[in-house]
């Protein structure tokens, strides 16, 4: 009868222990701690197929590549707009490939969206999204702040980035490029190889969000009030928005 009543108190013990446990754990983040998947790489497909290289920098997995989808995650298509004058200032999802050139532009430097295909929040493939303006400032922080981060991203090779291509050894292998941009205004597109921009899914008002932008001849990385209706790079992030 006393081993018996042991055992039990043992047990008893055990799952007060256990319960304990459970109340009291957290995520690494609720204790001031992240995890660094620095150096991590993978490889994920969107809707279309298109496959991405992601890459882990810091308590962030990014992708590797521009994004280059012609659907959101849903299967719906997005326009592509060919025409100047139907881009000017529309208001409605939008893609198009620098100077409509899909041959040479697509693989390398990816899509131009506007802010409305980002703002349909289906962009980036599922489980992936379009990062938060604070998403990338936890990324700048990291690599040290606007001034250097820029440097730190870019892809160094210089047959995409036109000389001087300020930056340093890309050691996280973001390679960030100069895919231009398509001016809301007019639609015109503009400076391929002299600066990238890459949209942020944190709106300001009805007319602008913010965007980040990287130029060819220093290592800063900007932060912009963009209008809705210009044509930037997407890099999407892991996690739910």
């Amino acid at each position: 009868m006393r081993v018996n009543s042991i055992v039990i108190s043992i047990l008893f013990l055990s799952m007060f222990v256990a319960h304990s446990c459970e109340n009291f754990l957290s995520t690494p983040e609720e204790n001031g701690q992240f995890p660094d998947y620095s150096g991590q790489i993978d490889t994920i497909f969107d809707i279309d197929g298109n496959s991405y290289r992601t890459v882990g920098i810091g308590s962030q997995i990014w992708m590797g590549e521009n994004l280059r989808t012609r659907r959101l995650n849903d299967g719906t298509l997005i326009p592509e707009v060919l025409s100047d004058s139907i881009w000017d200032f529309n208001p409605h999802p939008a893609f198009c490939w620098y100077n409509n050139d899909s041959v040479y532009n697509k693989n390398i430097y990816g899509a131009l969206y506007n802010y409305y295909s980002v703002n349909s929040e289906l962009l980036c493939p599922i489980g992936w999204h379009v990062p938060k303006d604070s998403e990338w400032t936890v990324l700048v922080s990291f690599l040290g702040g606007s001034e250097k981060a820029g440097g730190k991203l870019k892809d160094y090779f210089s047959s995409f980035w036109r000389d001087p291509n300020n930056c340093y050894v890309n050691d996280y292998k973001f390679f960030a490029l100069p895919g231009g941009r398509r001016i809301s205004y007019l639609g015109k597109f503009m400076n391929l190889r002299y600066e990238g921009h890459w949209w942020t899914s944190t709106s300001i008002n009805d007319f602008n969000a913010y965007s980040r932008t990287i130029y060819y001849n220093n290592t800063h990385i900007y932060r912009h009030e963009s209008n809705n209706g210009n044509g930037f790079s997407v890099r999407c992030i892991k996690g739910k928005n």
